[in-house]
């Protein structure tokens, strides 16, 4: 598939998991607060969409919770994509913010 149809399933994705998401972790959302997806990347023969998440509280556990509902949140997402060859979602954790705040953060300490 090319590039430009890979970008445009992505951004569709993204909209259709992240109500699904919310759907299925609804009860469980207080523990993490705000969840947020941060990057969605499907590989180019559309064996796997990675779904890279972030969180404000209990960091370690969102992408395993999100993934016990991954059953559920799978069967909806192939209902709602027409096409031939459905990716496998995979969740990711993204600590690209905690990275950024360190770089910052020593930066800061650095220029004192």
């Amino acid at each position: 598939m090319n590039k430009d149809r890979i970008k445009k399933l992505e951004s569709l994705s993204r909209e259709i998991l992240w109500n699904l998401i919310m759907e299925e972790v609804n009860d469980v959302q207080s523990e993490f607060w705000i969840i947020n997806i941060t990057d969605i990347v499907i590989s180019s023969d559309l064996s796997y969409l990675d779904v890279w998440v972030s969180s404000f509280k209990n960091k370690e556990t969102l992408a395993k919770t999100i993934a016990k509902h991954n059953h559920e949140i799978q069967r909806k997402y192939n209902k709602a994509i027409n096409i031939r060859k459905l990716p496998r979602i995979r969740y990711r954790y993204d600590n690209k913010w905690e990275i950024w705040q360190q770089v910052c953060d020593t930066i800061n300490n650095v220029t004192k």
